[in-house]
């Protein structure tokens, strides 16, 4: 599977959204005969961002499925998502990145990300 940061952003905005109140209740899985690609990709990412520290939560996976248990964001989770939450600063990233022929990487978004955030404060100014 290939890292898409699209569903990345998605990860990030979807497990900030979850109520305080309802995150030890909350799960985030995908059964192992699901038929729905884009929820084995977006569960995948869920899984990559846990293992590099962005979420946090319980490994709830059994034979049937994968899941996390009680998925939050950490620290370097709401920085990341604090990068790339507005969609013209995403899009901005995203079109730079592809016109310079930059692969996106974690420091790539970020570094892109302050360019992209002055790009648009000009814009509006």
């Amino acid at each position: 599977m290939k890292r898409d940061w699209d569903v990345i952003r998605q990860v990030l905005t979807d497990i900030e959204a979850i109520a305080p109140s309802a995150k030890d209740k909350f799960s985030i899985g995908v059964s192992r005969d699901e038929k729905d690609e884009e929820k084995q990709i977006f569960v995948a990412h869920v899984f990559l961002l846990r293992d590099a520290g962005f979420i946090k939560g319980s490994n709830s996976s059994t034979m049937a499925g994968k899941s996390i248990l009680a998925p939050d964001l950490t620290w370097e989770g709401h920085e990341l998502l604090a990068t790339i939450r507005s969609r013209p600063v995403w899009e901005k990233i995203k079109s730079t990145a592809q016109e310079k022929g930059i692969e996106l990487s974690f420091d790539a978004v970020v570094q892109l990300g302050k360019a992209a955030v002055a790009w648009v404060v000009a814009q509006a100014g």
